[in-house]
């Protein structure tokens, strides 16, 4: 049963969440790929930071360097997986390139907590292709299908407020893609709730 957290920006719902399911102090594998193509990380910084302040330990999962078989073991030794923002387009890529998005996805619907932030959050949905007016495509040259890994059957859209895009590409998004799949907008203080079957927005 799949247990997800799916914030837009804050992290004020993780310890809620994951209190509940790990305990507190549990170790978090901690997966920065969606920001390996910038130069400044800034964000993840503040996520690392913010998530050490809260009380839980991380391990860096640096899926573009390790193996199948150390990625495979790697999800065998923490309580939880975070996987922070970036370019949804070049995180969906390493996924499928390097086979970790099957392992993850069988220990997420084995019941490993997962927390998703931004493209994070993104990935894990029915698809990306709305994405694109908020992300560059071009960084993932050799992504061949914008199908997420469907985890719900939503697309999940971050930074609806439209503080960091502004309202107008949030407006143009809901405009070109509401007709062709199920999205769901995200404030940057609200999170999506997934346990089982049930779904709910909470604030973050």
């Amino acid at each position: 049963m799949a247990e997800l957290l799916l914030v837009s920006r804050w992290l004020s719902a993780v310890p809620g969440f994951l209190t509940a399911r790990t305990g507190p102090g549990a170790t978090i594998g901690f997966v920065p790929t969606a920001s390996s193509i910038y130069v400044d990380r800034a964000w993840v910084d503040f996520d690392r930071t913010t998530l050490h302040e809260q009380g839980w330990h991380t391990v860096e999962l640096d899926i573009e360097a390790m193996t199948a078989i150390d990625l495979a073991k790697s999800l065998e030794t923490v309580d939880a997986v975070f996987v922070s923002g970036g370019n949804v387009f070049h995180l969906l890529e390493v996924l499928r390139r390097t086979g970790f998005a099957d392992v993850l996805t069988e220990h997420v619907e084995a019941g490993l907590p997962y927390i998703g932030a931004s493209a994070g959050a993104c990935v894990i949905g029915a698809d990306i292709e709305p994405l694109a007016l908020l992300d560059d495509p071009a960084e993932a040259r050799s992504l061949d299908s914008t199908t997420g890994l469907g985890w719900i059957d939503e697309v999940i859209v971050p930074h609806a407020d439209g503080i960091v895009s502004g309202r107008a590409i949030i407006d143009e998004l809901r405009h070109r893609f509401g007709g062709q799949f199920t999205l769901r907008l995200l404030a940057d203080d609200q999170a999506l709730l997934v346990s089982g079957s049930s779904r709910s927005v909470v604030p973050s």
